[in-house]
């Protein structure tokens, strides 16, 4: 899907003067990241001379930007999370109001100063700030109005498991049959009781850092109703895609916070390997983006079969 374009000078100014009716645009200057949507900062002064930095986010389009309902309670996602102790950014303009603007699906944040950090100094460190932020998301209160969210992962899972045969996204990858019907196999003991708000793309890039501190979990595009594991589960593969080992450290610290056990993380482990397929080889541009540029296509799809060989082993080990 393509990205949208940058926000005219126009809509630069409607976003300032929705914020504050005396306000001027300062500045404005790209985001780094995002495969599916565009970000801007946008700097501008207020009435009291005060400078502040907000950031526009831009959805692409299935078809008609008018019929296209995303972000799906972003903003209400965001708030609550915040209530809840959770490092996210704080809504500034709503859906309603920053899609007006854009004419295409939108949101307005809080600017966070920072960057992701793909090469942390202390990994055990860096995967317990980060265990700890997903176990308050997971412990958070769902509220009434977030219970219509959709259940989107097992959605999909319901229907690939059961398929008669592997769907074409399996077929299509060397190893993606077997990978199918390793889940398949699983899939009948899963447990999908527990409902939480999930990220559904909980990867390292999409958390900002100052100075070795987890200051925000970012881009809530894609906000889920479904099972906590899933989210450990796309984590921690995306970590092996890029040599940190930090399971068990994760882990052990995400169980202490949220006081629950991780479960079925095998299969969870396989959904997150199943979900780029047939061709994880696209995720390389927002790895290199992001810093990390020896995650070439040819690289990040190495990484991506070696990972799924030996979620394979382990199904064979123990069955």
């Amino acid at each position: 899907m393509p990205i949208p374009p940058a926000p005219t000078p126009e809509q630069f100014e409607l976003v300032a003067k929705a914020i504050d009716p005396a306000a001027s645009v300062v500045s404005t200057h790209k985001l780094l990241g995002g495969l599916g949507c565009r970000m801007d900062v946008l700097e501008m002064r207020l009435a009291n001379n005060e400078i502040r930095r907000v950031v526009t986010r831009q959805y692409w389009v299935r078809d008609d930007p008018s019929t296209d309902p995303r972000p799906i309670g972003e903003s209400t996602v965001l708030k609550a999370l915040k209530a809840n102790g959770v490092p996210v950014p704080e809504p500034v303009l709503n859906e309603e109001v920053a899609s007006a603007i854009f004419g295409r699906p939108g949101l307005v944040i809080s600017y966070i100063n920072g960057m992701p950090n793909l090469g942390p100094a202390n990994l055990d460190d860096w995967a317990k700030q980060i265990a700890t932020a997903l176990a308050k998301i997971h412990t958070s209160t769902v509220p009434s109005d977030l219970k219509s969210l959709p259940q989107s992962h097992l959605i999909s899972l319901e229907k690939w498991m059961s398929a008669e045969k592997p769907p074409n996204r399996f077929i299509e990858h060397e190893l993606g049959t077997e990978l199918w019907n390793a889940m398949k196999s699983l899939w009948q003991n899963v447990d999908t009781s527990e409902i939480r708000i999930i990220h559904s793309d909980f990867w390292p890039g999409n958390m900002i850092w100052k100075a070795d501190q987890l200051l925000a979990i970012v881009d809530w595009e894609w906000p889920s109703l479904g099972v906590p594991s899933d989210d450990v589960g796309y984590f921690l593969a995306d970590a092996a895609y890029s040599g940190f080992d930090v399971e068990e450290t994760f882990i052990e610290t995400y169980e202490a916070v949220s006081g629950k056990r991780v479960t079925d993380l095998l299969f969870w482990k396989m959904m997150a390997t199943a979900i780029p397929l047939p061709d994880v080889g696209p995720w390389a541009r927002g790895y290199a983006e992001l810093g990390m540029r020896h995650m070439n296509p040819d690289e990040i799809r190495s990484a991506h079969s070696d990972y799924i060989r030996i979620l394979l082993k382990a199904f064979h080990e123990t069955t």
